[in-house]
């Protein structure tokens, strides 16, 4: 009797950790599957290739956005969304030559905000970047297609730290 119990109870916690086993790896498939079909979801919508007209749309949106962060003084946030919503756009080449005085714009607005410090320093969060934060915001910039494209609009190299009053 008492090795039946004894065998009872082992198969009985071998069924248990066999159970616990598969519902983990069944979670982990689950998540995975989760994971893709959001990635799928991010490829397609930044898939297709904007027109004139959804470019503008882009550049006049970023625009807005920028007069708020730079009335805060949230440069790194600016140097963010102009990476998201402006060099990771797929824009085709009439948009991009329609649309050529926003987009220098545009540029031209994150260049000077992260490559003189003092520009759009006014605001809250400005006043907290370090000359680290801006050394980061600086070469994230400067990796970006669009700085290749249009470095030569505004000519602006980077300035010396700023020293603490």
């Amino acid at each position: 009797m008492k090795r039946n119990k004894k065998l009872i109870m082992t198969i009985l916690l071998v069924m248990g950790v066999s159970y616990i086993g598969n519902a983990r790896i069944k979670n982990r498939k689950f998540k995975n599957i989760e994971k893709t079909s959001v990635e799928l979801k991010n490829i397609k919508s930044n898939s297709k290739e904007l027109n004139s007209q959804e470019y503008a749309k882009i550049l006049e949106n970023f625009r807005k956005k920028a007069d708020k962060y730079l009335e805060t003084g949230d440069k790194i946030q600016l140097v963010d969304d102009y990476i998201n919503d402006i060099e990771n756009a797929k824009v085709s080449k009439k948009a991009l030559k329609d649309n050529y005085d926003a987009d220098k714009e545009a540029f031209g607005i994150v260049e000077v905000a992260i490559f003189m410090k003092s520009s759009y320093s006014d605001g809250e969060k400005a006043k907290k970047l370090t000359d680290e934060d801006y050394k980061k915001m600086q070469e994230k910039f400067v990796k970006t297609n669009k700085f290749k494209q249009l470095e030569g609009y505004v000519e602006i190299q980077p300035v010396q730290p700023l020293q603490n009053k």
